[in-house]
């Protein structure tokens, strides 16, 4: 009997994650390289030559998932399971020279720059059939140079609800985040070892496009003013942190992170602290707050770190996970 009661449960508990997840469990997913940034930092010919090296300096646990969540999946390259550090180290050095700086991928550490990958991870989570499926990457990395260590981080949600086929979602829920990974690692490259950006006319045509878009403003050129690295963006974002889309929201957010507007502090403070948010929107603040280099805002994370220090709500575990990220 006990038996009998145990396959029926097993049934019943695949049958509901074939639901939840549109019959995608174990599903391969093909992870794309990305697309490389159209516009060049103004500057980059006198930059000078360097080259990086990717360390895998995960955890052997962190190596063996990198997609944990609700519904399993089984991200692949060229017909291959994913090698997610390989990829970075290429499609960030290909972002790179894309903007044409004069960075080559090592295949030693002599002599190069180091890139140490410490955490590199992918969640997933959907609630039902006919919610979206979404997914949650992060990094943690060290940049080894000359000038020393320097941490970065990075987090995104990103979501889709399957309409036709559940291969609907693998562009925006893992390509996209990645791609955004590799090119936020890339700006950050940029600014600690190059301090390019692109032109203020550039920025222009960016903001102009984008506003020239109305309702169907594409988040991804919001993020470009971010990896732009030229705070002649900020005023525009500032604008569409509480666009009605909200990946362009997000983006916005995120762009204002990057580029280290440490005066609009309390721009992303009323966006992390607006309790009616959704938890990812605030979280997607609360990461942009970390990233800010100024006294204040670091002030403020380590204020908000002992006001979480005793909760354990789902809340609470997102902020504090965002942190580790910095430590």
């Amino acid at each position: 009997m006990n038996k009998l009661f145990s396959k029926s449960s097993l049934c019943m508990i695949g049958t509901s994650l074939a639901l939840l997840s549109g019959c995608a469990i174990n599903m391969p997913v093909p992870v794309k390289d990305i697309t490389p940034s159209a516009d060049k930092y103004t500057k980059a010919e006198a930059a000078a030559p360097a080259s990086l090296y990717f360390v895998d300096a995960q955890t052997a646990e962190n190596k063996a998932k990198l997609v944990t969540g609700r519904i399993p999946m089984n991200p692949t390259y060229q017909g291959k399971p994913l090698d997610a550090v390989s990829w970075l180290s290429r499609n960030t050095v290909a972002e790179l020279a894309g903007r044409g700086l004069p960075v080559k991928l090592a295949n030693e550490a002599a002599g190069a720059n180091t890139v140490q990958v410490k955490f590199l991870h992918i969640e997933n989570r959907r609630i039902s059939g006919f919610s979206p499926f979404e997914t949650f990457t992060s990094l943690n990395a060290d940049l080894v140079t000359a000038k020393g260590q320097q941490r970065i981080a990075f987090w995104v949600k990103r979501g889709k609800v399957p309409v036709w086929s559940f291969d609907e979602v693998i562009d925006p829920t893992f390509n996209v985040p990645l791609a955004l990974m590799s090119k936020e690692l890339a700006a950050r490259i940029n600014q600690y070892m190059y301090g390019q950006s692109i032109s203020d006319a550039q920025v222009d045509a960016l903001v102009k496009k984008i506003e020239g878009a109305g309702k169907e403003i594409n988040a991804l050129d919001v993020y470009e003013l971010g990896f732009g690295n030229n705070p002649r963006a900020v005023a525009s974002l500032v604008k569409w942190v509480k666009a009605e889309d909200g990946d362009v929201a997000r983006a916005a957010t995120s762009a204002l992170g990057i580029l280290n507007a440490n005066d609009k502090l309390p721009v992303l403070v009323e966006l992390y602290e607006k309790s009616k948010s959704d938890v990812e929107d605030r979280a997607t603040a609360f990461k942009a707050i970390c990233d800010l280099n100024g006294a204040e805002a670091k002030a403020y994370v380590a204020k908000q770190g002992s006001a979480l220090a005793g909760k354990d709500d789902r809340e609470a575990a997102t902020f504090k996970a965002i942190m580790a990220l910095y430590k």
